[in-house]
């Protein structure tokens, strides 16, 4: 057996910092962002269809078959508004959080994935984890922790960065990509390359890989799946497939999963089919969250019996009491 698996959703970068947002924050952080640049408003943006961030997006990037041609080319142009504002929202709220020192308890818990050689899957953008792990582990780059090759941008051809840097170690699977990741888009091929454009420490001071990592970036995007119901377009690329694969092979091999600040929602079919398909059968699950809604839908998937609930709905203290008290955590 793999031992624990772990997964974690927004409220683990919540748990983190309260600068990191809700959800619903992330909403009203983007449409003012967008009403920031000028940019008009966009369609669905003034009804209550935006008050629910994955369903307004899922809006834009479908075909709804009530509107006309033209209107869907326009939506589809506001989903890409929306993408782009995503990341570069969450880029300036990720160095407001790492100009303030971490938890104590976040590093206890990464330095214990790093001992016993933990997968952690997420589906969290920001590089919260990557940072912690760089303060613990010097002389590596982070892209050690990538266990599907990530190609620094300085190179955009031959060399990779890839796991063999950190093996036996923490295994990071980033499900719908990452800040620090560049390709061409989600209508490029399978075999598109990701590329990573640097990184900088948790102080928040500047060490990107290479001085012209964004002139060499210039005809990438970043490489980040939105949170909206529809998202195979974003599936295509190779590179994120092999993450999913692996996060399904570990989930295969778990006695143990820990969801750390992930509600799986009801909306998010892919990820509770995944789970119900591929978490081994005798896998004790552990929802660590802020609220208790996890633990009513896992229990649509799951039998009770296998489900521990101690560290649901106990709000901000739900991460820290369990990783001080029921991680069995190394020293």
């Amino acid at each position: 057996m793999a031992g624990s698996v772990y997964l974690l959703g927004s409220g683990f970068s919540r748990a983190i910092s309260e600068h990191m947002p809700t959800m619903d924050g992330l909403s009203v952080a983007i449409r003012n962002d967008l009403s920031a640049r000028g940019l008009p408003a966009l369609p669905g943006q003034d009804t209550p269809l935006a008050d629910n961030f994955e369903q307004w997006l899922s809006y834009l990037v479908e075909e709804p078959p009530w509107l006309a041609e033209g209107q869907t080319y326009r939506n589809r142009g506001a989903f890409s508004d929306v993408a782009e504002s995503l990341h570069s929202v969450l880029s300036a709220l990720q160095l407001q959080v790492t100009t303030d020192a971490p938890p104590a308890w976040l590093a206890t818990l990464v330095r214990h994935w790093q001992a016993v050689g933990s997968t952690v899957i997420t589906f969290n953008y920001d590089l919260l984890v990557e940072k912690s792990w760089l303060a613990l582990e010097r002389g590596h780059g982070w892209g050690d922790l990538y266990p599907v090759a990530i190609a620094p941008i300085g190179s955009r051809v031959a060399a990779v960065w890839g796991s063999e840097g950190n093996k036996g170690g923490l295994r990071l699977l980033k499900l719908h990509g990452s800040l620090n990741w560049r390709y061409s888009g989600p209508s490029s091929p399978p075999g598109d390359q990701v590329f990573d454009v640097g990184y900088a420490p948790w102080d928040g001071s500047g060490i990107p890989r290479t001085d012209d990592s964004e002139e060499l970036s210039a005809d990438k995007v970043p490489m980040i799946v939105p949170p909206a119901a529809v998202k195979s377009p974003y599936y295509v690329n190779n590179t994120i497939r092999a993450m999913w694969r692996q996060a399904a092979e570990a989930l295969r091999e778990a006695d143990e999963l820990v969801i750390i600040g992930f509600s799986l929602p009801p909306s998010d079919q892919i990820v509770r089919s995944m789970l119900a398909t591929e978490l081994n059968t005798d896998a004790t699950i552990i929802p660590v969250d802020y609220g208790d809604a996890i633990v009513d839908n896992l229990q649509r998937i799951f039998p009770a019996d296998r489900i521990i609930t101690d560290y649901a709905g106990l709000g901000v203290s739900s991460v820290p009491n369990w990783v001080a008290s029921a991680a069995n955590l190394a020293d």
